[in-house]
């Protein structure tokens, strides 16, 4: 392969690369497709703390790690603990992708007539023009590096499509990271055509402790009218990395609810572009992040207003303890022909500790006059007042530090309509609080 001279760091994932390249899915037009990506990756090398999307994360604990090619089909694991480590969603339907392959195994029978979903593997070798022109080449930015390197592994994943005024049942897709020292590079093709509405779960694992590496991308595309909540939850192993990537492209009138939930993971980072194209589109972003230990969770944005009459909602609720570190990075741009924007922007953090830390910060860069748009963020302690009035009520200290934590988070939580998702996800931030079985009786 030629190219400028690779950095250390990407080495490892150039000779995988040409390990693999000739068994992947796709035929001579992908091989080139990918090479040119990873050519791409080597000259521009790495993001780094001059980039201001990644000033915060210190991706040279990634650097330093060296993890093998993504295996070239799902490997076996062990499917009790899998259900364990699950969510239950009653009525959805349940998709497993080990490391981002498809396991029919694992997985429920795929949904009937309003939802189509094809293994990306098939898709590549079926259709393999018509995928790459709904996968252009990214750019040279510094939020495309890791789509780049998505590009350049691209076999694995699914594409879902749901058809013009569908409304199937919820749709929960596990990805499991498996094997030690393991990279994945998942991708995800979501299509809603005018007047569909859906739900879709992204839900990140780890089997066992190993330490992994998931780099997913997904690519969202909503047509007129379309509705899609669409939650992502990572909740890798203390070891594991997860970098995922959310790509959105909203029609007129539609409308994404999007919830980003970190709750784990040495380096767990969730980045959203979102591009409201049509009039009337609006998206409601919410974020909630957990760290502690020595974890580094991230929510980064950029909500771009296109067209007329659209409206965005960022939400963002951080907890950070012990050495845990999180990172809030929103921007949310006004472009000169978004005229009757509206943006609301709200970023508020807890520490619980010395030493940890949590860094916030929320933009608004507005080019148009008649818009409606506000930003705020707060980092701080927990309420002293409202700690007091637990503490007179009786309720001894930790319980009481424990319920304003679970108060706090939960007020991004609420907004999430799939109820039995709610739900487990409250017990899950409950499980990780101390005093647990306390603070279930006042729930």
């Amino acid at each position: 392969m030629s190219a400028a001279p690779a950095l250390d760091g990407l080495q490892a994932y150039v000779a995988a690369h040409e390990r693999i390249a000739a068994k992947l899915p796709g035929g001579g037009a992908w091989h080139a497709v990918r090479r040119e990506a990873l050519e791409r990756l080597l000259q521009l090398g790495w993001p780094t703390a001059r980039d201001e999307s990644w000033k915060y994360v210190p991706l040279r604990l990634l650097e330093k790690r060296v993890f093998d090619a993504p295996a070239p089909a799902a490997l076996p694991v062990d499917a009790t603990a899998l259900a364990r480590g699950a969510l239950k969603l009653a009525g959805a339907h349940q998709l497993v992708f080990v490391n981002g392959h498809f396991a029919a195994s694992l997985s429920s029978a795929l949904p009937g007539s309003d939802i189509e979903v094809t293994p990306l593997e098939l898709a590549l070798e079926r259709e393999p023009e018509r995928i790459r022109a709904r996968m252009p080449l990214p750019g040279d930015a510094a939020d495309q590096r890791l789509t780049l390197l998505n590009l350049a592994f691209l076999a694995a994943g699914a594409e879902i499509r749901i058809n013009a005024g569908a409304s199937p049942a919820p749709l929960y897709l596990l990805f499991v990271s498996s094997g030690e020292h393991r990279a994945s590079h998942p991708r995800l093709l979501i299509d809603l055509q005018t007047g569909a509405r859906a739900s879709i779960i992204e839900h990140f694992v780890t089997e066992g402790d190993a330490e992994t590496f998931a780099n997913s991308v997904t690519d969202i595309r909503l047509g007129t009218g379309a509705h899609l909540e669409h939650v992502v939850v990572t909740e890798p192993s203390a070891r594991g990395f997860v970098l995922g990537s959310i790509e959105a492209q909203l029609g007129a009138d539609s409308r994404l609810l999007l919830h980003r939930v970190l709750l784990s993971g040495l380096l767990s980072r969730s980045s959203l572009r979102a591009s409201l194209e049509g009039r009337g589109a609006s998206i409601d972003a919410n974020a909630l992040l957990l760290a502690d230990g020595r974890e580094h969770l991230e929510a980064h944005s950029v909500i771009c207003h296109r067209a007329t009459d659209a409206k965005s909602a960022e939400r963002f609720r951080g907890v950070a303890g012990g050495r845990g570190r999180g990172v809030f990075n929103g921007r949310i741009v006004v472009e000169a022909g978004a005229a009757r924007s509206e943006s609301q922007q709200s970023s508020r953090s807890l520490l619980l500790s010395e030493q940890a830390e949590i860094d916030s910060r929320p933009q608004l860069e507005i080019l148009n006059n008649d818009v409606k748009c506000s930003h705020g963020s707060t980092t701080g302690q927990l309420d002293p007042a409202m700690l007091f009035y637990l503490l007179s009520r009786g309720i001894d200290p930790e319980t009481a530090r424990a319920l304003l934590i679970y108060a706090f988070l939960d007020d991004v939580l609420v907004r999430l309509e799939l109820k039995d998702l709610r739900q487990q996800l409250e017990r899950r931030i409950t499980n990780a609080l101390p005093n647990k079985q306390r603070i279930e009786e006042f729930l």
